[in-house]
């Protein structure tokens, strides 16, 4: 038997008549605009040449603060997590980007059976009737594809681009995140050591006091009270140690947990000091929104909440569709002659909502509040991020007046030390007097050291604020 096709000869005029319905279709989707008027400079910054703040911590010249930070960011656990999301999306993106391809495949089927037939027409031609067997397959190709005449599957692959892309500024913003936070915890452990050999050194003063007041209790003057007061200090002194120690463990452990490394007797090699960087400058408002991960963020979200109403709007429009299937089959009964075909059909599909209870334009609604949201976040982090640069180069500021004014008071409590020693050596002063200044002397350093560290903060707070901490250099993103 020879091959049958079936053809539709209205297919191409259908075609042509809904490529000029897709040209005049009615819909435009506008973008809401941006209600935040960005600075042309920040108040707080200094004028300079701005520099790469991607990796800067190398600015601290601390070979032990860059092994930590960026092997923290080799290991972190939630680095990966980030980064299996990226994949997610990218998958997500290809599956959605595929119903713009045809689909093609391949179909067959394989029978066989046996009648007990009482027809006298098969019988006449069947040598056995009394079990004819039957046995058949057909096997063909089909495909499909539904043309995106009005761009709702653009739009869709559009908004799934938009997410990984929103995926890739969270894992940038969870570096710049990570990286901060070891800093803290480095620069705080620094500090408490410090603080603790301060500690010790008021712990020995006052015990060299105490030695002195006995004496003078010994010759009669001074009393017992002195002594009791002077041991409680001591005690005092000495509680505060633990808290100490617990509080650089914690840290220490931290660092570790970040590093994905179990915090039970973790090492950190950390170094007895760091000097802190001036702070960058040069930086100007467009240049730091530009570079910020997560304003980068919230610019793909509006992005894909834009083309998510596109591709609801479309929902109004008609759609069509290609099919074809082309195949071969035959079907044989035991003792006739088979029957075999071949052919094709190719037909279009179209459909238009007319009654849908409200639900496309429910979903448009929908898709548009997301939309008015996702710019109005879009502005709220602007604002947010230009707050927290202002914030940070003040407080930057601030500190580095306080050390100012600390590192004055200090080299005054070092003279005066210098000058209770020698006149307490000339016989003008008790050894009192000298252990006295040399306590004010370390409540000055003490205080001098605080403040550094609150220095040391503010600058990894104004580095986290310009948006320095991450580049694809750091940690490639798989593509």
């Amino acid at each position: 038997m020879k091959p049958t096709f079936i053809k539709k000869t209205s297919l191409y005029s259908g075609f042509i008549a809904t490529l000029i319905l897709a040209a005049c279709s009615p819909f435009k989707t506008p973008v809401p605009p941006s209600k935040v008027a960005v600075p042309a400079q920040f108040s707080q910054a200094t004028a300079g040449q701005p520099s790469d703040i991607s990796r800067w911590w190398l600015a601290w010249n601390d070979p032990d603060l860059t092994q930590v930070i960026e092997d923290t960011l080799k290991a972190n656990l939630d680095l990966r997590i980030a980064r299996d999301h990226i994949q997610e999306a990218k998958a997500g993106f290809k599956m959605t980007r595929s119903a713009l391809s045809p689909t093609i495949g391949i179909t067959g089927n394989i029978a066989g059976g046996g009648t007990d037939s009482r027809n006298s027409y098969l019988n006449a031609f069947s040598q056995d009737s009394s079990d004819p067997t039957t046995a058949g397959h057909i096997a063909g190709v089909t495909a499909s594809w539904e043309p995106d005449l009005f761009g709702a599957r653009h739009a869709d692959a559009k908004a799934a681009e938009a997410v990984v892309l929103g995926q890739e500024a969270q894992l940038h913003q969870l570096q710049m995140a990570i990286a901060a936070e070891v800093a803290s915890y480095y620069t705080e452990i620094q500090c408490l050591r410090k603080r603790l050999t301060l500690l010790d050194q008021r712990i020995a003063i006052l015990e060299n006091l105490k030695s002195y007041v006995q004496a003078r209790f010994n010759a009669g003057q001074a009393t017992l009270s002195d002594i009791k007061s002077l041991n409680e200090a001591i005690k005092i002194l000495h509680s505060y140690r633990p808290d100490i120690e617990t509080a650089i463990a914690a840290s220490v452990r931290h660092i570790a947990i970040l590093g994905g490394r179990s915090p039970e007797n973790a090492q950190i090699k950390i170094s007895s000091e760091s000097i802190t960087p001036a702070a960058p400058s040069g930086e100007l408002p467009d240049t730091v929104l530009h570079r910020r991960p997560d304003v980068a963020a919230a610019e793909d979200n509006i992005t894909a909440a834009l083309n998510r109403l596109k591709s609801a709007k479309a929902d109004m429009l008609p759609r069509f569709g290609l099919q074809f299937f082309g195949g071969d089959g035959r079907i044989r009964f035991s003792g006739l002659s088979g029957f075999s075909n071949s052919g094709g059909i190719i037909a279009l599909t179209s459909y238009l909502p007319i009654f849908t209870a409200g639900r496309v334009h429910a979903h448009i609604a929908l898709e548009d509040a997301k939309l008015d949201e996702a710019v109005a976040l879009y502005d709220k982090k602007l604002l947010a991020a230009l707050a927290e640069v202002e914030n940070a180069y003040q407080t930057r500021t601030s500190q580095d007046q306080r050390i100012e004014q600390l590192s004055e008071a200090l080299a005054t409590a070092t003279q005066n030390t210098t000058i209770e020693q020698g006149l307490y050596q000339g016989g003008k002063h008790t050894f009192k007097n000298v252990l006295d200044a040399r306590l004010n002397k370390i409540d000055k350093a003490d205080s001098l050291i605080q403040t550094v560290y609150q220095q040391q903060m503010a600058t990894i707070n104004l580095y986290y604020a310009l948006g320095g901490g991450w580049s694809n250099d750091i940690h490639p993103i798989q593509k």
